[in-house]
């Protein structure tokens, strides 16, 4: 990024004007301060307190180096615009403190300081006049990069409320940024990286629709996920595929268990046992936890087993919800995926400073939806 280049320069070019010979003149700032240095344990081992100069001298020095030493750091190995901004204005500070405290201020102070320009020689201080500049300037230079720093790589979400348009027909996720969007009988992908966001959405929406009398289907590979919603021993069926099926069945003999997913056709057969254990007024929803290890185990063929299990949910009315992080295939399996459900949702973590989770509505089976992305707040999930 071109704004960090120019902090991170300005800032070598500042500790240069602070140590290097050519920079400073013959007398560097670390040998201008010696005496100073020398005089502090003298002074306050005696009755008077150190004087206000030496004190105030070297803690400028102190300001100066600390602020270097934060500008390096964040400008340099890992860039904190707000952090760097607090170290050159710390640099700033102890320029200051210095030039209050060591340049000779006295008679034809104005005159001087445009002789220094010319000439090179601060009197006092033995500082060439153009280094003490470029210090000034260098320490601009870098607080004005991190004003300007172009934070956002991605399209910055545009302010919206986070209540979407509420559709007819729809079930209820249990979290308020998507809520009333899903169709009755549709197909949702929720696509995500591994985080916590995502789990919370899908097992909100499993807990929503018990709530609310509803069936639900739930196909997982952890218990863990599931284990508070366990209650609802009427409505809900749960189907876990585990190599620890016998840590499972000691705790939870009311949960089916299969060793892995490498049987599609087990798998099927208890997702139909479950169906008609659904039947009921009220449309039930599916939640779908293992498309990732269906799709690794079985690439290709995973499709048809998944257009077979969609087509099956939309018979009866059941709306699915499913969990999909695309970066874990290749990418044509990922796409044949995501053209097989109705809907496409996507959070992904914003590459700003803070980096917030947002979510995206990309499709709804034909249906209008708020096409704002949203930011993703976990503690309203």
């Amino acid at each position: 990024m071109i704004s960090r280049s120019i902090g991170f320069a300005a800032t070598i070019i500042l500790l240069f004007a602070m140590v290097v010979p050519p920079f400073v003149g013959p007398e560097t700032l670390i040998a201008k301060l010696q005496p100073y240095l020398s005089s502090l344990p003298q002074e306050a081992t005696s009755a008077q307190l150190p004087k206000l100069t030496t004190l105030v001298t070297l803690s400028g020095s102190l300001f100066l180096i600390v602020g270097v030493f934060v500008g390096l750091m964040f400008f340099g190995l890992r860039f904190r615009p707000g952090k760097a901004r607090f170290g050159m204005a710390l640099s700033a500070v102890g320029l200051l403190l210095i030039t209050a405290t060591l340049f000779d201020f006295s008679g034809g102070v104005i005159s001087r300081i445009f002789t220094v320009v010319q000439v090179g020689a601060w009197p006092s201080l033995g500082f060439f006049g153009t280094g003490y500049f470029i210090a000034w300037i260098a320490i601009i230079a870098a607080l004005l990069s991190t004003g300007t720093h172009a934070e956002v790589t991605r399209p910055a979400p545009r302010k919206q409320t986070l209540q979407p348009q509420v559709l007819e027909d729809t079930i209820p996720t249990g979290y308020v940024a998507l809520d009333s969007i899903l169709p009755i009988g549709s197909s949702i992908v929720l696509t995500a990286p591994p985080c916590d966001e995502k789990n919370l959405i899908l097992t909100r929406f499993a807990e929503t629709s018990l709530a609310l009398g509803r069936k639900c289907i739930y196909i997982s590979t952890s218990i863990d996920r599931v284990r508070n919603l366990l209650r609802y021993t009427n409505s809900f069926y749960v189907i876990i595929c585990n190599p620890q099926t016998d840590t499972i069945a000691a705790a939870h003999p009311d949960v089916v268990r299969l060793s892995s997913v490498d049987s599609l056709t087990a798998l099927n057969l208890e997702y139909d046992k479950a169906i008609s254990k659904m039947r009921s007024e009220r449309p039930a929803v599916l939640c779908l936890e293992v498309l990732d290890d269906v799709i690794l185990a079985h690439h290709a063929a995973s499709r048809r087993w998944l257009m077979d299990i969609l087509g099956r949910s939309k018979a009866n009315q059941i709306t699915c919800l499913a969990t999909f992080n695309p970066e874990m295939h290749p990418a044509g399996e990922s796409q044949a995926v995501l053209e097989t459900f109705d809907g496409h949702i996507d959070l992904y973590e914003a590459e700003v400073q803070v980096r917030p989770k947002l979510i995206r509505v990309k499709k709804l089976g034909g249906r209008r939806f708020l096409d704002s992305d949203m930011r993703v707040e976990k503690e309203k999930i």
